[in-house]
């Protein structure tokens, strides 16, 4: 299983490292799955990802402070509530539409007053900033450290 873990974070990291170059293509999203599979694949998988200029500049953020951009949060948020919307039109008992609409209520308050907005400039400021401090832990870390 934790191959099949590692393969799927590497699956969604490319995709998000995709995402970050095609401006049709969400980045957060697929980097918040990969995130998910590196963490149940490998400590060093989880380590070396956390490592990566794409998860300080896109996810660490949003791991740390739990601030996303409007557009991260439209983009994370908009397939579950399409899918499940679309399912409580279509499926038949009174009771799974309750609950699929109870879902997308609380996925859009979720998202609206748990998790901080903030400008694109802020959150490209931030992951600037956590880039140059790992560049410059880098610049200090002894010969061998991190092996």
């Amino acid at each position: 299983m934790r191959i099949i873990n590692g393969a799927l974070g590497l699956l969604f990291f490319g995709l998000g490292a995709l995402g970050a170059v095609l401006p049709v293509l969400p980045t957060t999203p697929f980097l918040l799955l990969a995130s998910f599979f590196f963490l149940r694949s490998s400590k060093r998988l989880d380590d070396w990802f956390h490592g990566t200029r794409l998860y300080k500049r896109y996810l660490a953020n949003f791991m740390e402070n739990r601030q996303m951009t409007l557009r991260s949060k439209l983009l994370c948020m908009a397939p579950g509530v399409v899918i499940m919307s679309v399912l409580a039109v279509v499926l038949p008992s009174p009771w799974a539409k309750a609950g699929l609409i109870f879902l997308v209520l609380f996925e859009i308050w979720y998202f609206a007053f748990r998790i901080k907005t903030v400008s694109v400039d802020e959150a490209r400021r931030c992951g600037e900033a956590r880039l140059a401090q790992g560049a410059s832990s880098d610049e200090m870390a002894p010969v061998g450290a991190g092996e």
